[in-house]
């Protein structure tokens, strides 16, 4: 009878640690689906929890749910980052923003999620929202010190924050033509790592604290690119609840459309031509290489793999999905920055564009250097990036949800502050410069200039903002003072401008869209310089 006692007691005991995620550790100790998980607690009231493996895959194979575990997984460090197409103008790109890169080693057992939630003392059954990082599909991590989602939850009750790893560049999308003609599903396996981690943090993220129902997803350049993705790919999901985009979405115009799947066939061909490997046999000689050498061909090569038109999780009709409200129709914070298009422009200029970048035709070298270097012409190069791939197409996508009648609010980042810039006034207000400002983590750059009272008033607040957006999504924000978007009204939340640093004003569609009908002949200049430019 004592042992049936003691075994029933036990049995209550592990509900309870999975129910609510806590034992005699204070909360540290999690009982995942897959097993037990050992966190830490990173600072008062923050619970932290690092490297957990939402997903298992072999190379350029769809992900697969992890395998049980029945010892307890050690998850006070980052898990190893997928591996990386770092080119020396993505490098010059990083350095300028102060980050200071990755610290953790690649590998292609890389889909893991890193999880900041409230200690077990705060309220719990909270908000969620999941960072899904940018880099152009060709590089990103986690393991990124403006990514650390400890200072949101820290300052903001009712919220839990998520970063996850996915595969990018060869890894992620191969588009290889021999995969194509062995796959039914998708070979967009980046996207597809991205929804098995949805998918895992809704089945799991209630014994950390969060509520299943209350998930949205955010990202940054090809990360809310990826946001748009999942919307367009599920339209009827029903785990997704808000949708956060900075600095990138889908609709637009042709530079932000899915990429012509032939372009990246030609890539694929190159490195596998450049390995040494030929058909019939190309496929399974590449599937075992080691996963290094695969890298520094296709950086050295500078090839280019993003996602392509699948029918499944990437389309080539955007625009006509958009207008019959075939996407997922949940509430919308779309924006970009004011000076999106400066960092590229520099980072082009440090690294001597007149003639060191392979790929870059003498004509176009000349048409663009005149255009990067004639300061008083107001249709330059950075102007033109600013609208073409950036302001436009959140206007266009801000426009479409709109007429969905999808609740959508829009916002237009301006602050320039001398350690996010590093005192350089070229940079302005560039692309991923709101991050540490969102994220709270100014402190982290590698710059010795330190924040300012500005600053840090100004990341309160958008912090707040985008909380308010997380915990309610529908009210959230117009209950914090904004209005939702009208492109008929100033309804355009600026952020850090002259006219409130540390706060926000509102403009109009009407002020900041003008130009968003630039010619063919426009396009093709810039897009010359995108390609060269595709490791942001």
């Amino acid at each position: 009878m004592r042992n049936t006692l003691w075994s029933i007691t036990l049995f209550v005991f592990d509900i309870f640690l999975f129910v609510y995620g806590q034992s005699s550790t204070g909360g540290t100790t999690v009982q995942t689906q897959q097993g037990p998980v050992e966190g830490s607690i990173v600072t008062p009231g923050v619970r932290q929890f690092l490297g957990i493996p939402y997903a298992t895959a072999k190379r350029w194979q769809a992900p697969q749910k992890p395998a049980k575990r029945s010892t307890t997984l050690d998850a006070t460090s980052f898990g190893p980052s997928c591996p990386q197409s770092l080119t020396p103008i993505t490098n010059e790109f990083l350095s300028l923003t102060g980050s200071g890169g990755q610290t953790t080693s690649e590998s292609e057992t890389c889909q893991t999620v890193n999880i900041w939630a409230p200690s077990t003392d705060r309220p719990q059954n909270t908000s969620v929202m999941i960072w899904i990082y940018g880099g152009s599909f060709a590089y990103g991590t986690t393991d990124f010190k403006y990514y650390i989602g400890e200072n949101i939850v820290r300052d903001n009750d009712d919220v839990i924050v998520v970063s996850l790893n996915y595969r990018t560049n060869i890894f992620g999308q191969p588009n290889a033509p021999q995969l194509a003609l062995s796959l039914t599903n998708s070979q967009n396996f980046g996207l597809l790592d991205q929804k098995a981690a949805i998918q895992w943090v809704s089945d799991n993220i209630a014994v950390f604290g969060g509520d299943p129902d209350r998930i949205i997803i955010f990202g940054e350049s090809a990360g809310a690119i990826s946001t748009d993705a999942y919307a367009y790919a599920n339209p009827d999901d029903t785990i997704v609840k808000g949708i956060i985009q900075e600095s990138g979405s889908l609709a637009g115009n042709s530079l932000l459309a899915p990429q012509a799947p032939e372009s990246t066939v030609v890539s694929w061909t190159e490195v596998a031509t450049s390995v040494g490997f030929a058909d019939p046999l190309q496929l399974a000689c590449m599937e075992i290489i080691p996963f290094q050498e695969l890298e520094n061909v296709v950086i050295a090569l500078e090839a280019t793999f993003a996602p392509v038109p699948d029918g499944i999780t990437y389309f080539d009709d955007i625009n006509e999905r958009s207008a019959a409200g075939n996407f997922l129709k949940v509430p919308l914070l779309v924006g970009s920055n004011a000076n999106e298009g400066d960092i590229f422009v520099v980072s082009l200029e440090v690294l001597e564009l007149g003639g060191s970048i392979p790929g870059l035709t003498q004509e176009g070298s000349e048409d663009i250097t005149e255009v990067c270097t004639n300061s008083d012409d107001n249709d330059n190069l950075t102007e033109r990036y600013l609208k073409l791939l950036f302001n436009c197409p959140a206007s266009i996508t801000a426009a479409g949800r709109v007429d969905a009648d999808v609740p959508t609010y829009r916002y237009r980042y301006e602050a320039i502050f001398p350690d996010v810039t590093n005192n350089r006034p070229d940079l302005g207000a560039y692309h991923s410069s709101e991050i540490p400002i969102v994220f709270g983590t100014y402190n982290s750059s590698a710059f010795t200039e330190p924040p300012s009272d500005v600053e840090i008033t100004l990341s309160t607040y958008v912090q707040s903002a985008w909380v308010a957006f997380a915990r309610d999504p529908v009210n959230g924000l117009t209950n914090f003072g904004w209005p939702l978007y009208n492109p008929n009204t100033a309804s355009i939340a600026r952020l850090g401008s002259t006219d409130n640093q540390t706060g926000v004003v509102f403009g109009s569609s009407a002020t900041f869209d003008v130009g968003c009908d630039s010619t063919e002949a426009e396009l093709s200049l810039v897009e010359e310089v995108f390609a060269l430019t595709s490791g942001f």
